[in-house]
């Protein structure tokens, strides 16, 4: 784990994924828990060689690499949990995320695995709002970055904000291509609206924290960019009817993808699935039955 500096009092916990940690007169608050045990070790091991006691854990929204660990530092500190709404929902009983991505019937063992199904962890205040929070001496804000996961927030701790998976890596575009998602729109809202924020730095769920400025409109605009060229292609392809899994199908060999496992095929089609709920509400797309099967076509 790497610790990166941001502010006085302020650190963005660097791995796979990324954890923030806010500090004031010997308190802390830690943003997201990590993967698993080990990752939440990692982090309290840090708060320890910062001679640190933890007042709270912030989880920004409800998936498994971000809340995985959340059940050790539970165990093992006494610090309070804040979670969004509904995300707390899912955090609280995990099997939600493995039951959404396979359209609610009982999940498959592959997407029963850490990666999609977390240890489940007791939150101990609900965020309905936005807004100003106290988390022992610390005044944060919590700041609303739906689109990702439903309810996702980000925290701000002085100038820094931890802004969860509202955004991804350039790198990340790059080598993976598409970006998961549940509500394409919101998520572009989201990015269109995060480089207006008023922080010097962006810390974000994976990847390297971005100064304000060109630097995190520039990471924006092309996660922006492509979600719309997602959404395009899915609008594209539409000239003639097609169902789900053609288009699935569709996006990953225009990306050269090779979607070798079941998780990462759920995980296309989600995304998939929220271009084709945004072209519908567009008024661009719409479903149709025939023949015992669902088509997407264009209106």
């Amino acid at each position: 784990m790497k610790r990166v500096h941001l502010a006085p009092g302020i650190w963005h916990l660097q791995s796979g994924s990324n954890m923030g940690l806010g500090v004031q007169d010997g308190k802390g608050l830690l943003i997201d828990a990590g993967l698993d045990k080990d990752a939440a070790r990692r982090a309290l091991r840090a708060l320890d060689e910062l001679n640190v006691a933890l007042a709270g854990l912030f989880l920004t929204h409800a998936h498994a690499d971000h809340f995985g660990g959340a059940h050790v530092v539970q165990r093992r500190t006494e610090a309070r949990t804040y979670a969004p709404i509904l995300e707390a929902a899912m955090m609280e009983h995990p099997l939600i995320e493995p039951l959404y991505l396979f359209g609610g019937a009982a999940p498959i063992a592959e997407l029963c695995h850490k990666f999609t199904l977390a240890e489940p962890c007791q939150v101990d205040q609900v965020m309905t709002a936005p807004g100003p929070l106290q988390i022992g001496p610390l005044q944060v804000e919590a700041v609303p970055l739906p689109g990702h996961s439903p309810h996702q927030m980000g925290v701000a701790v002085g100038d820094v904000l931890f802004c969860a998976d509202a955004l991804f890596p350039i790198e990340t575009l790059e080598k993976h291509h598409v970006t998961f998602c549940v509500d394409l729109d919101r998520t572009l809202e989201t990015l269109e609206r995060l480089p207006t924020l008023p922080y010097a730095h962006f810390a974000p769920g994976h990847g390297p924290a971005y100064a304000a400025g060109e630097e995190i409109a520039r990471v924006c605009a092309a996660n922006r960019e492509r979600l719309e060229q997602v959404r395009a292609l899915v609008y594209d392809a539409l000239d003639e009817p097609h169902e789900t899994p053609a288009l699935v199908r569709h996006v990953a060999d225009h990306y050269g993808l090779r979607l070798k496992t079941a998780t990462s095929y759920f995980l296309t089609r989600t995304t998939v699935l929220a271009a084709l709920s945004s072209l519908e509400r567009a008024g661009e797309a719409s479903v149709a039955m025939k023949g015992n099967h669902l088509w997407w076509q264009k209106q």
